[in-house]
Order: C-alpha cells, then sequence, then structure tokens
C-alpha cells in the first residue's frame, strides 16, 4: 500500500487552482477556505499542514494524494474516486464520505470523528493508529481493510459489511455494530467481548 510520488512537485498556492492543472503540485501551509472542487482530477498532489475549511469535493479524482499534517473541518467528498490516497497526522472532524469509492487509503496517526460515510465502499486500505470517534457509518462495504491498533468509540455502523477485513488488533468502545456484518473478517476475543459488552450483554464465569 506503500507509494511514492513519481514526479517532482511544484508549490503552488490553492487559490490559482482554477487556472491550474491539479498535477503534481505541492500546497504547503495554506488555509482553504469554502471552496468547491467539481469534476477535476488531483494526480500525485500533495498537502502539508493545510487547513481546509468548508471545502467541497464533488465527481473528483484523487491519484496519489496526500494530506500530510491536515486539518480537515466540515469538507464533503461526493461521488468521488480516491485511489492512493492517505491521510498522516490528520485531523477529520465534521467530514463527510457520500457515495465515493475508495481504495489503497492510508490513514495513519490520525483523529476521524463527528463525520459520516454513506453508501461508500473502502477496499485494501489500512487505518493505522487511528481514533474513531462518534461517527456514522451507514450503508458501506469495507473489504479487505484492515485496522490495526485503532480505537473505536461510540461508533454507530448501520448496514455496514465488513467483508475479510482485519480488525482483530483495535478496541471498541460503546461501538455499534452488528456481528453478522463481520462474517469472514478476523476478530480477537478481546473484540467479541468489547462488542458484546456494548450491547448491554454482561459475560460472567
Amino acid at each position: 500500500m506503500k507509494w511514492n510520488f513519481s514526479h517532482e512537485l511544484t508549490k503552488e498556492n490553492f487559490c490559482h487552482h482554477e487556472d491550474l492543472t491539479l498535477n503534481y503540485l505541492s500546497f504547503e501551509q495554506e488555509l482553504i477556505d469554502r471552496e468547491e472542487i467539481n469534476f477535476e482530477t488531483l494526480r500525485e498532489v500533495l498537502f502539508k499542514k493545510c487547513r481546509l475549511n468548508n471545502v467541497s469535493f464533488d465527481n473528483t479524482f484523487f491519484g496519489k494524494v496526500k494530506f500530510a499534517n491536515c486539518e480537515l473541518n466540515n469538507v464533503t467528498f461526493s461521488n468521488c474516486s480516491l485511489n492512493k490516497v492517505s491521510f498522516d497526522n490528520c485531523k477529520l472532524i465534521n467530514v463527510s464520505f457520500f457515495e465515493d469509492t475508495m481504495s489503497n487509503i492510508n490513514i495513519t496517526e490520525s483523529l476521524l470523528e463527528y463525520s459520516k460515510v454513506e453508501n461508500t465502499k473502502i477496499e485494501s486500505s489500512l487505518l493505522d493508529d487511528v481514533k474513531l470517534m462518534e461517527n456514522i457509518h451507514r450503508h458501506n462495504k469495507y473489504e479487505a481493510t484492515e485496522f490495526y491498533k485503532c480505537e473505536l468509540i461510540n461508533e454507530n455502523f448501520i448496514d455496514t459489511n465488513f467483508k475479510n477485513c482485519d480488525l482483530k488488533t483495535s478496541h471498541f468502545k460503546e461501538t455499534n455494530i452488528n456481528l453478522d456484518d463481520l462474517v469472514s473478517s478476523k476478530l480477537s476475543i478481546l473484540n467479541l467481548l468489547e462488542i458484546v459488552n456494548s450491547k448491554g450483554i454482561i459475560i460472567e464465569e
């Protein structure tokens, strides 16, 4: 799942994005506020130490895009395709993923909070040391995705299927998840106890 940029990136200002071909670019320490990005292609783009507020991406393709040390607040990805996209040491607050297709996604040492993932497919991806808090996951398909040492706190999974996923190193606290949706995925005994306890079932020896 690891990848590198194949071209040297040119540093630009995102405020000029309408005049740019969004390939092989770097945006650093920018405040990107109240932007609407529609029917664009972002290929080999780096966002470094940027803040994205009230930004909407619609029908946009992301290929080899990296968000490093970024904050995303009230950002929407709608009908987007994301391939080889990474979020490294980022905060994603009140972010919406709606009817997206996501593959080879890496989310590392990040926070995802008060967000929604809906009608989205995520496959062949990795969440590594991610804290997920009070997010809603509705009508999604997660396939061949690893949740490595993640914390799932007050998560709400509704009609969300996990196929061949690996969750055995993660922890669940007050998380609503249907055990039937975890068939074919890897869990630990501790996972099962945490999920059952969240449903108010007490297991005694």
